[in-house]
């Protein structure tokens, strides 16, 4: 439950937040004004959605009417639209279906990236890449942004993202170093064996991206 509230509400809010702020700035620009409430409008409804949705234990949103791919890309292009910062979503490999709760873990993987790299990265750029192989699926998160030691790492997003991941035999890497921008690589088996600690997450989620050809790996 704790996981679906960041990945929802607590996203949500935030950007809320920043678009309210944003508005206050634009005080004298009455265009820039509506675009900013506006903004903070539909990101409400969105997450009142989800959240409805997160209650009920049913899929995201984005997963109800596209595939990984195609709610990858909606998820990035309504970010992008934000943040003023654009992202390439890249999909590589066959693409198939995916058992449901994969979908929902790299989903949330990459709105929490795209989340970090809004609140941390001061990035110029942003390239999501989902990647089908034989026996697993991939996604990367990079950005060119200002970086960071992943040893002084705090706060819940990266440890959420983790333990999505691992609950479902999954690894999650992330590369980053200050200056440097960050990529998050999460890699999940096709036929993801559900562990113990994935009997608490009941939404199942999917995100498969590549990025735009960004200089290095990194993450925010």
């Amino acid at each position: 439950m704790a996981r679906e509230i960041h990945d929802t509400l607590a996203q949500g809010l935030t950007g809320i937040v920043t678009q309210l702020q944003a508005a206050e700035h634009a005080a004298d620009d009455p265009a820039g004004w509506r675009r900013h409430v506006a903004a903070a409008t539909r990101l409400a409804r969105e997450s009142l959605t989800e959240a409805r949705r997160s209650v009920d234990a049913l899929r995201p949103e984005p997963l109800e009417t596209a595939r990984l791919s195609d709610a990858l890309t909606s998820v990035a292009g309504r970010w992008s639209t934000l943040h003023g910062v654009p992202v390439q979503v890249t999909t590589t490999g066959t693409v198939r279906p995916l058992p449901p709760d994969v979908e929902v873990a790299l989903l949330r993987t990459a709105q929490e990236g795209l989340a970090n790299v809004g609140k941390h990265a001061g990035a110029a750029r942003v390239g999501l890449t989902l990647s089908y192989m034989e026996h697993q699926v991939a996604l990367d998160v990079r950005d060119d942004g200002r970086g960071f030691d992943p040893a002084d790492a705090k706060g819940f997003g990266l440890v959420a993202m983790r333990q999505r991941i691992e609950a479902l035999s999954g690894t999650l890497q992330v590369e980053s170093e200050p200056g440097a921008g960050t990529a998050i690589s999460a890699s999940l088996p096709t036929e993801a064996a559900v562990t113990p600690e994935a009997a608490g997450v009941q939404a199942p989620e999917a995100a498969g991206v590549q990025a735009p050809q960004t200089p290095e790996r990194a993450s925010s």
